[in-house]
């Protein structure tokens, strides 16, 4: 399986990760086939994540769920929905071109051609938007200044009210906030979601904001995966030992009552 081979990397990577140089791309041998990546960290981490602890394995009532991976980066969210659900209809969506590129091979090279890849920006509109391109998995829409590339985007909106969604997994630094707030009503066509949520720059929106969104229309939610953002400043030091900054990640569970 995939998940052991790459539980193989994960393990022999663990003690000297801090060690490689970042976003310097390359490729590695997993299962027999070679696997690009944009940045030795962001790979570590994901992989960590999405096949150590299984953070997007989810109960369906069909064995061909249609999945959207909204912040693809390099395909391993993909890779994972696919061993899980080899009937799987995914489309992935990766607003980085570079990036994309390399989620388009790797999916490719492990058997998953049929996964439609983007090179797109999942935002409110169709018509561009400024993307920070970070070469690892911090790049982020930024759409209030002229830093940064101009990219292609695609209205989630529109996406999800084509088709009955089994599962919305959103990753996209940040601009969460506005895209889900932009698909109002229409998020009662997605049966579940995981959205990590960056409550990095208040300029992007509000915790609090998006749970009443999804209250309002009838999803059940957790928080779990729960990170302080220690490696960004501070806007203002929380008054609790507990708290070292008032910046975190915290990933959201959402499901309609009716899917489980």
């Amino acid at each position: 399986m995939l998940r052991d081979a790459l539980g193989e990397i994960i393990g022999q990577l663990t003690p000297e990760i801090a060690q490689w140089p970042r976003r310097e791309p390359g490729e590695m041998l997993v299962a027999g086939k070679f696997l690009k990546y944009a940045d030795m960290h962001s790979f570590y981490y994901q992989t960590r994540q999405i096949f150590g602890d299984r953070l997007y394995h989810f109960d369906c009532d069909t064995e061909a769920p249609f999945i959207l991976d909204c912040g693809a980066h390099i395909g391993m969210a993909s890779l994972f929905f696919k061993e899980q659900y080899p009937n799987a209809r995914i489309r992935a969506f990766e607003a980085d071109p570079k990036i994309a590129s390399l989620c388009e091979a790797n999916l490719t090279a492990f058997g998953h051609g049929d996964i439609a890849v983007d090179a797109l920006a999942v935002w409110i509109g169709n018509d561009g938007v400024t993307f920070t391109d970070s070469k690892d998995d911090a790049g982020h829409v930024d759409d209030v200044s002229d830093a940064g590339i101009s990219v292609p985007t695609i209205r989630l909106k529109d996406v999800i009210e084509k088709d009955r969604i089994q599962l919305l997994k959103l990753d996209v630094e940040g601009a969460e906030y506005k895209i889900l707030a932009d698909c109002g009503d229409s998020l009662r066509n997605v049966e579940r979601m995981v959205v990590e949520v960056h409550a990095f720059r208040q300029e992007d929106g509000k915790l609090g904001a998006l749970l009443a969104q999804l209250e309002e229309l009838g999803f059940r939610y957790v928080l779990d995966d729960l990170h302080q953002a220690t490696w960004m400043e501070p806007d203002k030091k929380p008054p609790f030992t507990m708290c070292s900054t008032d910046k975190y990640i915290v990933t959201v569970f959402a499901w309609q009552g009716e899917c489980v």
